[in-house]
């Protein structure tokens, strides 16, 4: 191989070299010219343990519970316990899966998203609401403080984009994130009272002030047994089958027993089944709602007047 061939040869491999650079990373760099940084870029979904939220006066403090990843589910159908968020360390409130996985997705696709510059003004931050009506949102990774922002409003003419900043920064920017959606609320725990398998129950008791009776489905099919053998109509003790399975309450009230009515055993309905007893107590009524609370636990719900009165029978109204 002659002088000249090596020579071209070089020309030719530092031409590729310098053709890759300008495609590869001098282009990408080029592009990242001009463009603010990621403050959200740190946030390790796995890892996060604590998230604040602060609207005004009112801060909302969600601690993960249990679980080495950012699963939301409470249980397995296996029973294995999965990671849960508890509202405010109160001491059995969750927050809703759905919300919360809400939240998480919005959080990891910020982390990924280009930051767009949109004041650098911070007198204009009231313009977009990153003053007193902003929430200022606080991500914790094992108890470091690894993101500290302010989502204001809705960017405009932007579907699903948000305008965000940081307490100390002067700039504006916008987000292709929903964070509105995600973050802006006002019930954030689960209002669910029971969420099992109804095909799994196979015994009710009813219990009341002045009557108890209790009704058992064997061979397929239901049955008074106590305090005397009774018939029982199919359809109609499924419906309560079904409440008792999977109950939502319209709102959690304040937790405190005073005017409840729940310490007078008004109503107590149990069902039982494979791996199941929920047990749910039901007090006085409040504006077409009525108290209620599972037998183990001490949170205080409102459920609906239709609910109730569905678990509110005598044996005749069974048959």
């Amino acid at each position: 191989m002659n002088r000249k061939t090596l020579v071209l040869g070089g020309v030719l491999i530092a031409l590729i070299a310098l053709a890759f650079l300008y495609q590869g990373p001098l282009k990408k760099w080029q592009n990242s010219l001009g463009k603010p940084s990621n403050f959200l870029a740190k946030i390790d979904l796995a890892k996060i343990d604590k998230i604040e939220v602060i609207s005004g006066s009112n801060t909302v403090v969600l601690n993960k519970q249990g679980g080495l990843s950012a699963g939301l589910a409470q249980a397995t159908s296996a029973g294995s316990v999965e990671t849960k968020w508890k509202y405010n360390n109160s001491k059995d409130f969750y927050v809703d899966p759905a919300i919360m996985a809400k939240v998480l997705e919005s959080l990891d696709k910020a982390k990924t998203s280009e930051l767009e510059l949109v004041s650098n003004n911070p007198e204009r931050k009231s313009e977009f609401k990153i003053d007193s009506a902003g929430l200022t949102v606080r991500v914790y990774q094992a108890d470091k403080k690894v993101a500290d922002f302010i989502i204001g409003g809705v960017a405009s003419g932007e579907y699903g984009s948000s305008y965000i900043s940081t307490p100390e920064s002067r700039a504006t920017y916008l987000v292709r994130v929903d964070f509105i959606g995600a973050f802006r609320r006002t019930e954030w725990r689960d209002l669910t009272i029971f969420s099992t398998a109804q095909e799994k129950l196979n015994k009710i008791r009813f219990q009341y002030s002045n009557r108890e009776f209790t009704v058992e489905l064997k061979d397929g099919k239901w049955a008074g047994i106590l305090p005397q053998k009774f018939a029982v109509n199919k359809e109609k003790i499924e419906k309560i089958a079904q409440i008792m399975s999977n109950l939502k309450a319209v709102e959690i009230p304040e937790q405190t027993f005073s005017k409840t009515g729940l310490n007078k055993h008004l109503i107590i309905i149990e069902a039982k089944g494979e791996a199941i007893d929920n047990i749910l107590m039901i007090g006085e009524n409040l504006d077409g709602r009525s108290y209620a609370k599972r037998g183990e636990s001490d949170n205080i719900y409102l459920i609906n007047k239709s609910d109730r009165d569905e678990l509110d029978k005598w044996i005749w109204q069974l048959k």
